[in-house]
């Protein structure tokens, strides 16, 4: 007698497959991709040809687990080696152009021709696309000799100065359209603060390995346009959608939301709006993906049935009629919504479960859900690694799992009543998706929003009802009006409802339901995702008591793991001091964490046309973290590269008291600041050279400058407040942008007691500050000295720089290594590992 097939491979082979596709995807990123590969493709020969010459006298044959361990065996070499073509750029590939470049301030000026691929998106001063490139040449070669093949995909921007508005505007730009473009191929950004998104990372996993940013519209030329079939097709149709969003769709946020909904196209919506829904539980709205697909789906499916019933066709007929013309409605929809990895899994899970129901055969869901995850991952292998793939296959996966398990827990009267049947069904659902995306959550934002628990109830048929709403105005926009309009008005009427309900999740009313955890950990991670298997194995104790006893070890692990790391990022409340000097660009913004748990600002970056270093930078990383106050904010001068973001966080953050050394300044910034700091009742404490302040009971700081001479006649910079802060042994000096005059007093007066452990290099680097005798009596063995500027003026100096060096200290210039984070225990200082 012979053993079948092992029991889960007959239940849930698409399953099986999917995750020995992601096994191999994980296995080609940690180890030499090729060698792994082909140890796995050797070990599935191995193991198929076990299965085949094996004893078949046996009762149990081992030759149905032979031959699945080889399939699995070699799906894993299959996704492995998926993930090593992708990452194998041709000799040709711009990516091998942009090594030189990179490494330095200016780069290489070029000319490079090519093709756009993607649909531009059009943000509020931008307009992002991707290039295939074509060829490329020196920009001063105007016979083109040296013309070199290129090809690959670049990430080009288009965007005016931030500081001069330009004479004209770009030329528009189309899906399609040759292009001749004159700039600076770059390696894509790395992340440049802890919280901060890791725009290279993101590129990288799509293929993209260079960037171009144009801030001429002069460096910009169409030469022609070529389409593809699917391009003539999808381009029309998008202009034809947000050309009647906005003639129908009475207000630009409503707009900016249904070009989301419709288009998967966010680049309109604000900062702020993002931010709510994602703090209230609700940003998978604004996302298409599953509910998207379901409703387009739905009303084709349902629509269609009627009219061909009624044209005499038989059933049958009538089935594979609508079945494929919902699929082809679904296809179309997906494509113009630039095809995100959620909508298309969706399409492939309702393609299954549709062809299933045809073939009278219907799809368990795993096997569906599995069918689409190796199809995406044979696609585009790195995509297991961002975090809309794996939020995606989290939460169909934790609704299949767990949402009958928590049916069957309602009590009966609950379950015969449709109306709390309905209400139950939809809460079961919303807690199973956000208990089965907790981990991925928690790994990426380290925050789980609760509050999306309540609010799901009436956000999603809002949701509904916006996205019914803008399909009904665009679908009527070119034939009739009146109607496109009403529909138009009821789709903004809902979305100003969807987006109040995620003011009322984001509020701080509803802050209790939000979950942090910015540092959680692989181990802590692996207990809470043990912890939805527990939940799924409820009705077989003893599975569930297996994976509780799993969890249990895994999260004690995490316990013990992270209490014995002094090198990584943590929150505030030990004795430790931490101080998180930001990338800003050409800025000052530095954070110091209290022991104890307070929170100081020094400074809070700049602010430019497209926005400040608060809404960039200093509020993602606060809102990260669950920063809600700040102890004190210290104003080193109100230039605009320090003062800038300070509005925007006293709108957001409470703020114990600001501190500033009282230089004043005729700017509307000021002006502004200093009228919601009177609004806002916040203690502004002037100070002088001699002052004493205290930031908690342990850490004192006194003033070294201004003087009162200083602020009478020296310039901003050199009546700059700064300040020695100090932690048991440990020293921390601050100066703004003191230059030398400044410097030359501070070095007089207070010589040896100047020397401190960690200094903010005065004006960004600049050769105005840092004179030798200041340096010599800062700097000390190994004192960390962190330059804070952008590439711009030739910043930051590397005269300076030499010069701190030589003086026994560490420079480190977050133009070159982003976000330095530092951490003291009042003896000693460290690096802290944030990346």
């Amino acid at each position: 007698m012979r053993s079948d097939a092992p029991v889960y491979w007959n239940a849930y082979p698409a399953l099986l497959c999917a995750g020995a596709v992601a096994a191999g995807v994980l296995a080609g990123d940690a180890l030499a991709p090729g060698g792994w590969a082909l140890a796995a493709t050797g070990a599935a020969l191995g193991a198929a040809a076990l299965a085949f010459t094996g004893a078949q006298a046996h009762l149990v044959s081992l030759r149905p687990l032979g031959w699945t361990g080889a399939l699995l065996l070699a799906l894993a070499a299959l996704g492995a080696g998926r993930l090593h073509q992708d990452r194998t750029l041709a000799p040709s590939h711009v990516g091998h152009l942009v090594a030189d470049s990179a490494a330095s301030d200016e780069g290489r000026t070029v000319v490079l021709e090519g093709r756009v691929r993607s649909a531009p998106r059009r943000g509020r001063r931008s307009t992002r696309f991707r290039l295939a490139a074509r060829r490329l040449f020196a920009a001063g070669d105007t016979a083109r000799a040296d013309t070199i093949r290129a090809t690959g995909t670049v990430a080009v921007s288009l965007r005016p100065s931030a500081w001069e508005a330009p004479e004209e505007p770009f030329p528009p730009v189309a899906e399609g359209d040759r292009v001749r473009l004159r700039g600076t191929l770059r390696r894509p950004p790395p992340q440049r603060n802890p919280a901060g998104f890791d725009y290279g990372a993101f590129l990288r996993r799509r293929g993209v390995y260079a960037t171009m940013a144009l801030y001429e519209p002069a460096h910009v030329a169409v030469t022609g346009r070529r389409r593809t079939a699917l391009e003539r097709l999808i381009a029309p149709a998008r202009h034809y959608v947000e050309r009647q969003l906005a003639r129908r769709v009475p207000t630009a946020e409503a707009r900016a939301v249904l070009r989301a909904l419709l288009l998967g196209d966010r680049s309109l919506l604000r900062g702020a709006t993002e931010d709510r829904f994602a703090r209230s539980g609700l940003m998978h709205l604004l996302a298409v993906s599953g509910l998207h697909v379901l409703l387009v789906g739905w009303l084709f499916y349902q629509v269609l049935r009627p009219p061909l019933l009624r044209m005499g066709l038989r059933r049958r007929v009538a089935e594979w009629i609508r079945t494929t013309l919902a699929l082809g409605a679904l296809v179309f929809y997906v494509l113009l919504a630039g095809a995100p990895a959620s909508a298309v899994r969706a399409t492939v899970m309702a393609a299954l479960l549709m062809g299933g129901t045809l073939a009278q055969r219907p799809t368990p869901s795993l096997n569906a859900l599995g069918a689409a995850a190796v199809g995406l991952l044979l696609w585009r292998p790195a995509q297991l690694f961002e975090a809309g793939f794996q939020l995606s296959f989290a939460a169909v996966g934790a609704i299949v799992l767990l949402a009958p398990v928590m049916q069957k827990g309602l009590p009966r009267a609950w379950q015969e009543d449709p109306w709390r049947s309905a209400v139950a069904a939809s809460t079961i659902t919303t807690m199973a998706a956000t208990l089965g995306t907790l981990p991925v959550l928690l790994a990426h934002f380290g925050r789980v929003p609760f509050a999306g628990l309540v609010l799901n109830l009436w956000a999603i048929p809002l949701t509904g009802a916006a996205l019914l709403g803008g399909l009904v105005a665009v679908a009527l926009g070119g034939w009739a009006a009146p109607l496109a309009n009403a529909a138009g008005a009821s789709a903004d009427a809902a979305v100003h409802a969807l987006r109040w309900t995620a003011r009322l999740g984001a509020s701080e009313q509803a802050s209790w339901t939000l979950l942090r955890m910015p540092e959680a950990g692989p181990w802590l991670l692996a207990a809470s995702a043990a912890g939805v298997l527990v939940l799924a194995a409820w009705p077989h104790p003893r599975r569930r008591w297996r994976l509780a006893a799993l969890t249990l070890a895994l999260a004690a692990a995490g316990v013990w793991h992270g209490a014995f790391q002094n090198d990584r990022p943590r929150d505030a409340g030990d004795a430790h001091l931490d101080a998180l000097f930001f990338d800003v660009g050409h800025g000052d913004a530095a954070l110091l964490a209290l022991p104890g748990g307070g929170r100081v600002l020094i400074d809070a970056g700049g602010r430019s046309a497209t926005g400040d270093a608060a809404e960039h930078t200093l509020l993602p990383h606060l809102r990260r973290y669950g920063i809600d106050r700040l102890d004190a904010v210290v104003l080193s001068h109100p230039d605009g590269d320090h003062l800038g973001g300070v509005p925007s966080l006293l709108r957001e953050v409470e703020v114990g008291r600001f501190v500033t050394g009282g230089d004043r300044a005729a700017s509307a910034l000021y002006d502004e600041t200093h009228r919601l700091l009177d609004s806002l009742n916040v203690p502004v404490r002037q100070t002088r050279a001699g002052d004493t302040l205290r930031f908690g009971p342990s850490v004192g700081a006194r003033v070294l400058a201004p003087t009162q001479r200083l602020v009478e006649t020296a310039s901003e910079n050199d009546a700059s407040l700064a300040l020695q802060l100090a932690y048991g042994q440990m020293r921390l000096l601050f100066t703004g942008d003191a230059e030398a005059r400044t410097e030359a007093l501070l070095a007089h007066s207070y010589g040896a007691l100047l020397e401190s452990d960690v200094v903010k290099v005065g004006h960004h680097s600049s050769a105005t500050s840092s004179i030798p005798p200041f340096v010599r009596a800062a700097a000390g063995k190994g004192t960390f000295a962190v330059a804070s500027s952008g590439r711009r003026f030739g910043l930051p100096n590397e005269k300076v720089l030499a010069r701190w060096r030589k003086a026994g200290a560490v420079p480190i210039a977050t133009a070159e290594t982003g976000a330095v984070w530092l951490r003291s225990d009042g003896k000693s200082v460290w690096r802290v590992h944030w990346r």
